[in-house]
């Protein structure tokens, strides 16, 4: 059968977030991407990197005769301080051929590799069984990394209570504005190291967040001490159609770590999206972190790098 590219508009982005489900609830093994990454890389991480305008036109976007979405191949927008371009594909549950899986390794190549000192440098996230794939790979001279990309997910039978330290308390995205959001990212992640944020950046992302389909308030979560400086953080993405919850992001800042407070704002929104009907929680690590409170690996992606002059 033969596929359509089609040019990525507007429109598609909604689209493709609701193939996103379907394959979640239908397609599994094919481990395409959870709604919470398709949302935040576009609200978030595409502001903060100024990709925003320009990502469109990377995006490969295949259909049928039916107008039906089959593939996509797309990055997250992060070009900033990066030597190689990143590439995802999902792909819905077709038999594909070889000739149709070059193509979107083709595309991957033109749109998404990125420049170096030495030439063009481009790394896809191919799933473990995908051996039709990785044998295309490996005829087109790429390596396979040692690192992998995970995730890990949760049952939510238990009850998970937030117990917090004396001089702190749970807020929402309600009771907090995007400056304080922003400048606890930037401590936590490590581009802001001062008492004051350095630019305004983390902050135009968090008021961009906020226009996200999908985006609730109830569930922009941040702990905060006796001062409302946030102390940490967590948001969660809900996908009612597959009753599951999504984390992204989370983090706590320098001065307040090894006090239980990730796991009390985590436990928090799991508290959270349970009553509005989730079972599961995702979170896309391996961290230490994670497997320490309740998360288990699920399945990991491999790295298959190509460098090319």
């Amino acid at each position: 059968m033969k596929y359509i590219r089609k040019e990525f508009k507007d429109r598609d982005f909604l689209r493709i977030r609701d193939f996103l489900k379907n394959s979640c609830q239908h397609t599994p093994f094919r481990k395409n991407w959870l709604i919470d990454r398709w949302i935040f890389n576009r609200y978030w991480g595409q502001i903060m990197h100024d990709t925003f305008h320009t990502w469109p036109e990377t995006v490969g976007l295949w259909e049928d005769e039916n107008d039906d979405i089959v593939a996509i191949v797309n990055s997250e927008g992060d070009r900033i301080g990066r030597k190689t371009g990143a590439a995802f594909f999902q792909l819905a549950d077709k038999e594909f051929s070889n000739e149709f899986l070059n193509e979107l390794v083709d595309h991957a190549e033109k749109k998404l590799a990125l420049q170096n000192e030495s030439g063009w440098s481009i790394a896809l996230r191919v799933n473990e069984d995908s051996w039709q794939l990785k044998e295309i790979l490996r005829n087109r001279d790429y390596m396979l990394l040692e690192w992998r990309e995970a995730m890990s997910s949760m049952n939510l039978a238990d009850e998970f209570k937030a117990e917090l330290p004396d001089g702190f308390r749970i807020v929402d995205a309600n009771e907090i504005n995007d400056y304080q959001k922003g400048f606890a990212h930037g401590r936590a992640f490590g581009y802001y190291k001062q008492d004051i944020s350095d630019d305004d950046d983390a902050e135009r992302c968090f008021r961009s967040l906020r226009k996200a389909p999908g985006y609730l308030p109830e569930l922009d979560l941040a702990i905060v001490d006796q001062y409302d400086e946030v102390a940490s953080f967590a948001n969660v993405w809900y996908d009612e159609l597959n009753q599951i919850g999504i984390l992204e992001p989370v983090g706590t800042i320098p001065k307040y770590r090894k006090m239980g407070l990730g796991r009390a704002v985590i436990y928090e929104g799991i508290d959270r999206v349970k009553k509005k009907g989730a079972d599961k929680m995702y979170v896309g690590s391996d961290q230490q972190f994670y497997l320490s409170i309740g998360f288990l690996v699920e399945y990991s992606k491999e790295i298959w790098q190509k460098d090319f002059i």
